[in-house]
Formats: C-alpha cells, sequence, structure tokens
C-alpha cells in the first residue's frame, strides 16, 4: 500500500512538470503571436493554439471532453455564464474555441504564470477580488464601455470566487447587472465534473473521467430590470441547481 501511494504521488508530480511546462511553452508562443501581431491574432489563438494546448493538458492528466455539438455562439454580443467548482474549468472552457470573446479571471490566478501567460494570450480581463471594491467597481465600468463599444462576448463564471465544492454556489450580482446594463443574452453553460474526478482546490487524487459541457437555451434580458435583477439571479441560479440534482446523486437546495 505505501509502495502504491508514492507511485500515485509520483505519476502526478510527473503529470504537473509535463503540464505546466507545455503550458508555459504554448502560452509564451502563444502571448508573443498576439504582442507581434499588434492584437490581430488573439482569435486565432482562442480558436486554435490555447484551445489545443487545453485539451492537451487535460489529455495528460486523464481527462476527456464532451463539448456540445451546437458549440458556435452568435456573432452579437452576448454573455456567457458557467457554473464553476474545479480548477480543470478553465481548461475545459477555453477547449471551446471560442472567438470574440473575453474571459473573466481573478486577479488571484495571477501568480500560476503558466496560466497568465496563455490567459493574456487570448486576452483574459481579470477582475480585482470583492475586497477590492472600488477597482472592482471601475473595473465593470470599463468594461461596460468596452461591451457597448465593440462586437464582443463576455464570459465569467456566475459564481465567482470561492471554495470548490461538489455543488451550486452563491451567485454574484456584478457580471448579472453588467449584462442587464449591456442589454446582453445570456448563454448558460453547465460544466459536469465527476466527483471522483474533480481535484477541487488541490492538484492530486483524482480519477480519470469525462468533462461534459452542456449549452442550455439562450436567455433575454430585455424584460429584466435592475430593481428585479436579484429574482433573475435567482432564477439563474435554480437552473443551474436543476441541472446539477439531475446528474448527480447528492442534491443542492434551491
Amino acid at each position: 500500500k505505501k509502495y502504491m501511494t508514492i507511485s500515485l504521488v509520483q505519476l502526478n508530480i510527473y503529470q504537473l512538470i509535463i503540464v505546466f511546462t507545455a503550458m508555459t511553452i504554448t502560452g509564451s508562443i502563444a502571448l508573443a503571436l498576439r504582442i507581434i501581431s499588434f492584437g490581430l491574432l488573439t482569435n486565432f489563438n482562442r480558436k486554435y493554439t490555447i484551445a489545443y494546448s487545453s485539451k492537451f493538458t487535460l489529455w495528460i492528466v486523464g481527462i476527456k471532453l464532451d463539448l456540445p455539438k451546437n458549440n458556435p455562439i452568435p456573432k452579437s454580443n452576448c454573455f456567457i455564464t458557467f457554473n464553476h467548482n474545479s480548477y480543470l474549468d478553465i481548461f475545459a472552457l477555453t477547449a471551446l474555441g471560442y472567438t470574440n470573446t473575453i474571459f473573466l479571471l481573478s486577479e488571484k490566478t495571477l501568480k500560476i504564470i503558466p496560466v497568465t501567460l496563455s490567459a493574456l494570450s487570448i486576452g483574459v480581463a481579470y477582475i480585482p477580488q470583492q475586497k477590492h471594491a472600488k477597482r472592482r467597481l471601475n473595473f465593470f465600468i470599463r468594461l461596460e464601455r468596452r461591451i457597448l463599444k465593440r462586437q464582443i462576448n463576455v464570459a465569467g463564471a456566475s459564481e465567482g470566487v470561492h471554495n470548490h465544492h461538489h455543488g451550486i454556489d452563491r451567485f454574484n450580482r456584478g457580471v448579472y447587472h453588467m449584462a442587464k446594463l449591456c442589454n446582453l443574452n445570456i448563454i448558460p453553460l453547465y460544466i459536469n465534473v465527476p466527483k471522483e474526478s474533480n481535484p477541487f482546490n488541490k492538484y492530486k487524487y483524482f480519477k480519470r473521467g469525462t468533462i461534459k459541457i452542456e449549452k442550455l437555451d439562450t436567455l433575454s434580458t430585455d424584460e429584466w430590470t435592475i430593481e428585479n435583477l436579484d429574482m433573475h439571479v435567482k432564477n439563474m441560479r435554480d437552473i443551474y441547481v436543476n441541472m446539477f440534482n439531475q446528474t448527480n446523486e447528492e442534491k443542492v437546495e434551491l
């Protein structure tokens, strides 16, 4: 038993070395492409360089992907949201290869250099943490102006930063406030990560498995108001809770 445990630890270490090395190389190449092209190759990185790098990363750690067949998203501005309870989510989502899409990522991840290189190469926007309320507010104001000025989509987690667990956490109001102010249609993606294949807040001791992403029905914000925003945020969370309860033995309360 001791020998098997040591072998398992060593296997995970070797996998992580390969993953971080590959991410550093591809992230550096992709970032260089974006810089020398003055941003013209950002969509190329989104669709190809980082998308394939993400698929390779998941393959190395034994994770297969089941992506939606109706994968393309509308060219008009929209907000793509998803549940987020695994470090693996970021790789599954970037593997979709969405172009003209700004992914929102917490500043908390900036310390992970290989991830940061890849993120910068596809034009990720870093959200200040909630403890920096003023900077966070200014971030959303600038982002809303950017969305209204350009034809671009935004993708961000409804749950924001939290301790990963097997379930659906509370939903943040900020991203939905942005979606309403910019009159964005909402495209919900449901990510199903098997509990045994989820490393949660760690990087080891998870089993091989399949991550499935389902594209749910697009929702309009035309009839939303800022006054009834909390109700709509709750309704959005209910959609995800119902999806989770249908695909897992454990149940989450609405």
